[in-house]
């Protein structure tokens, strides 16, 4: 591989592994809220080691097969893809989504944005653009929907839909939503089906979204 890809794979095992110290702090913090002792509970070890191969076969596919997109466009999907999987497993268990995983994306994209104004100057600017819009976009779209459709998506679900739309932009973010409420309903079915779910239980979106963003990512390098 050349140095690109190799650049490009290695910042997606950091990022993993920035996400991993993220949940793991928070697996920690919330077992001791709730008095349980770690060893009971090692899921997110496993979980996590499965969703960073994953990412990492991503960033494989980034650099083989989706080799016209730049470094910096591709970084922004692959750190978009390491932040979700945690928020996706927390969600899960608690039904939330940290603000520190929500604020570590945040960063990255701010990072990300400085780089693009050191390598294209201005143009860094028409680039962010219809990123804002998309954010802007799926904000007042899942603002709509939750306003007419109570406990529909959660403040946790928007903040993030408003992280994907700065990391994908209008390119790949309406596929990823599209994905993940086609990966919901399923879900939703599936349990309401088994019976181990009422109409009226809450059933967390992150998984779904985690589910539709790599399918999208994976299929489409947007």
């Amino acid at each position: 591989m050349e140095g690109y890809d190799w650049g490009l794979i290695a910042v997606t095992i950091a990022v993993c592994g920035v996400a991993f110290w993220l949940l793991r702090r928070d697996q920690a913090d919330w077992e001791t809220e709730k008095g349980e002792e770690q060893k009971e509970n090692r899921g997110y070890l496993w979980y996590s080691a499965v969703m960073s191969l994953l990412a990492m076969g991503i960033a494989v596919m980034m650099c083989t097969v989706y080799k016209e997109n730049s470094f910096l466009f591709s970084l922004k999907r692959l750190c978009l893809i390491a932040v979700i999987w945690p928020a996706a497993y927390v969600d899960y268990k608690t039904y939330r989504i940290p603000n520190s995983l929500i604020g570590a994306g945040l960063t990255m994209r701010l990072v990300i944005f400085m780089l693009e104004l050191f390598f294209y100057g201005s143009q860094a600017w028409y680039i962010l653009l219809p990123e804002l819009i998309a954010s802007g976009a799926v904000f007042l779209a899942t603002a709509l929907c939750n306003m007419m459709v109570k406990n529909s998506i959660g403040f946790g679900d928007m903040k993030l839909f408003i992280l994907m739309g700065l990391m994908l932009g209008s390119e790949g973010i309406w596929g990823a939503i599209f994905l993940s409420l086609v990966i919901e309903f399923i879900m939703a079915a599936v349990l309401l089906l088994r019976k181990k779910k009422g109409r009226k239980d809450v059933i967390p979106f992150g998984p779904a979204i985690v589910a539709g963003t790599y399918i999208s990512v994976f299929l489409t390098g947007m």
